[in-house]
């Protein structure tokens, strides 16, 4: 599975290269800079104050399928429902007891995995603040028979579909949050929010960072999608959870070899003084915009495969408690 890149080299179109900044990709993300900093915006954001902003609205004017278009605007017209006026009177629950109750109303409003981290300030977006303590990642599952398609419209609408689905259950949350007297600032996908939501969802214990730049859970694989509520709900943190994935992907070469643009490397990279993996972003974008938001990396990771990554998981964890 995932041996065969395309039978021609990719070659984007004269209109899609005549909008790239003259500013790299990757520069602008820090590959190869020894000192930690914050992260710049690069897509997802306003685009009057990207780089790449032109590439973006080229995306959603021509890379994006109807049904993908039509989520993302009811996705639009969620959230621009105003959140409740926050109640009078605080709930008073210890940290232990709100973070039950809080999961239990996440799992109960669309999410499908729920953990919590401290908000680390190092994870907010240069020119963005996020003032606040704690932030609540959730997860929403994809379906992999659509995601092992991509890049397809068929895949690219599961994706925005699910997007939908999480910032429903971000914006739900934070209303209870709310009803409950505690301020509460929801986020879900396509567009990026104020914070890194990997590194916090790495944190919060949904997972690990896959050689494919995506988060890898013991329960999904990386068919699903993260959104998130900050909050300064009095909280208690979660743990990582470490359970092999990373081991794997040291070895594992299907999204190396799948990508049609070798934007996925065997080695992890330097990227604002982490070492960690990475994707070539230069290399990416182009065929992503032109093909369907492209996914394939995911979509044929091993770990994605319906039910494969609990034994997978298990699997590993045995191998480690032998070792």
């Amino acid at each position: 599975m995932g041996e065969v890149k395309e039978e021609t080299p990719f070659k984007a179109r004269g209109e899609v290269l005549a909008l790239l900044p003259d500013t790299s990709g990757n520069d602008i993300n820090g590959l190869g800079e020894a000192q930690k900093r914050h992260a710049s915006p690069i897509m997802w954001h306003d685009p009057g104050i990207l780089a790449h902003g032109d590439l973006q609205n080229w995306f959603f004017a021509n890379g994006t399928a109807p049904g993908a278009n039509e989520h993302r605007a009811s996705n639009q017209e969620f959230t621009a429902k105003p959140l409740p006026e926050l109640a009078a009177i605080a709930a008073d629950w210890e940290p232990e007891e709100a973070s039950a109750k809080v999961k239990e109303a996440a799992l109960m409003r669309e999410s499908d995995i729920v953990g919590i981290a401290r908000l680390n300030q190092d994870w907010v977006f240069e020119g963005y603040e996020a003032p606040y303590e704690w932030i609540v990642v959730l997860g929403v599952a994809m379906d992999w028979q659509c995601l092992k398609t991509a890049p397809s419209h068929k895949s690219q609408i599961e994706v925005q579909n699910q997007y939908g689905r999480g910032t429903r259950a971000a914006y739900k949350l934070a209303a209870w949050m709310r009803e409950q007297g505690w301020d509460a600032h929801p986020h879900g996908g396509p567009l990026a929010g104020p914070v890194l939501m990997i590194p916090a969802a790495i944190e919060a214990g949904l997972g690990e960072l896959g050689k494919h730049g995506s988060m890898i859970n013991r329960r999904f694989g990386s068919s699903f999608r993260l959104a998130s509520v900050m909050t300064d709900m009095p909280l208690q943190a979660d743990g990582l959870d470490a359970f092999g994935a990373d081991d794997f992907c040291a070895n594992c070469k299907v999204c190396t070899n799948i990508c049609p643009v070798d934007a996925i490397t065997s080695e992890k990279q330097t990227v604002r003084g982490d070492t960690k993996w990475y994707v070539d972003f230069d290399e990416c974008i182009l065929y992503f915009v032109e093909n369907n938001g492209c996914g394939m990396c995911i979509g044929q990771c091993p770990w994605s495969r319906t039910g494969t990554a609990p034994r997978l998981a298990d699997k590993l964890a045995r191998r480690r408690a032998r070792r």
